[in-house]
């Protein structure tokens, strides 16, 4: 049984089997991340892109890197039961070299494909989406502290501050000197100029 399993080869064709399904694997998900980007440029929300392409990065790299590791040690153990199984065979010319072939050039290329398709470059991508969306933030609230106070309302907030400083200045406060029209005339303009800067 021993001595059928390893003349019809299959060990070595699982090897290969194994390596085929990590390389279709990492191609899925190379696709997957592809099809994730054309969608989020389709987003309008920056904050929401940047966390969509965030979440779905990582997660795909933890899926590419599954599709690199679990075939690798699976070619592994194909090597090292094809390495016991021609053992216990009886003597012989040991094992063949196409076994030994595969159980090393399988996660070598594997490893090479994985760098091929990586998607962890593309973090340029990444920091361009959060750039975009901090400089949206930004001229948001820009726009907010911008906004200008319109003459009126400004003119009653000079009016309620000055009339504390008269009520502070009645009760003989630190302002308690300024009662005078010309003193008041400056107050005002000083107050009217701090709230322009």
């Amino acid at each position: 049984m021993i001595d059928r399993l390893l003349d019809m080869q299959i060990l070595f064709y699982c090897m290969i089997g194994a390596g085929i399904l990590g390389a279709l694997g990492m191609f899925i998900v190379n696709r997957t991340y592809k099809r994730k980007v054309k969608l989020a440029d389709q987003l309008t929300q920056l904050k929401e892109k940047w966390l969509n392409l965030w979440k779905s990065r990582d997660m795909l790299l933890h899926r590419m890197n599954r599709w690199v590791w679990y075939p690798s040690l699976a070619c592994i153990f194909f090597l090292g039961l094809a390495v016991i199984l021609n053992a216990r065979s009886g003597p012989g010319d040991g094992v063949a070299l196409r076994y030994v072939y595969a159980g090393i050039m399988v996660p070598l290329g594997l490893l090479l494909l994985r760098q091929a398709l990586d998607i962890s470059y593309r973090e340029e991508l990444l920091a361009d989406s959060m750039a975009d969306y901090m400089e949206q933030a930004r001229d948001i609230m820009e726009e907010k502290q911008v906004e200008e106070i319109p003459p009126r309302a400004r003119d009653e907030m000079v009016d309620h501050i000055t009339r504390c400083i008269k009520e502070s200045a009645a009760t003989r406060g630190r302002f308690g000197q300024m009662l005078s029209p010309e003193e008041e005339a400056i107050m005002r303009e000083v107050i009217k100029e701090f709230m322009e800067t």
